[in-house]
């Protein structure tokens, strides 16, 4: 896992994206709703992925996007991230920074 210090995403204005689901190589499913966070001086754009309770949304990471890349892409190579994570543990994962609730 990156070594990158874990900081909370501003998700006021971002876009939600959908629900990605996967089954781990022990038949678990796990499913983490998806949203955009826009750009802005601070901050690249992020997908961040958590899931909704009656609080609101709970972040468990994010995955900084590059300038050039695509939503679509950039969901690809979350949910890549997140099989990794869940198959092979932290240390084999490239680009998703996560909170100690995952």
């Amino acid at each position: 896992m990156k070594t990158q210090e874990w900081t909370v995403s501003d998700t006021k204005d971002a876009k939600y994206l959908g629900i990605i689901e996967f089954q781990d190589e022990t038949g678990e499913w796990h499913d983490f709703e998806m949203l955009r966070t826009k750009k802005d001086s601070a901050t690249p754009r992020r997908i961040v992925f958590g899931g909704s309770c009656n609080v609101g949304f709970i972040e468990s990471g994010y995955m900084e996007m590059e300038d050039w890349e695509t939503t679509d892409e950039a969901l690809q190579e979350c949910l890549s991230d997140l099989e990794c994570y869940y198959n092979n543990g932290d240390l084999h994962v490239s680009r998703i920074i996560c909170n100690d609730r995952m």
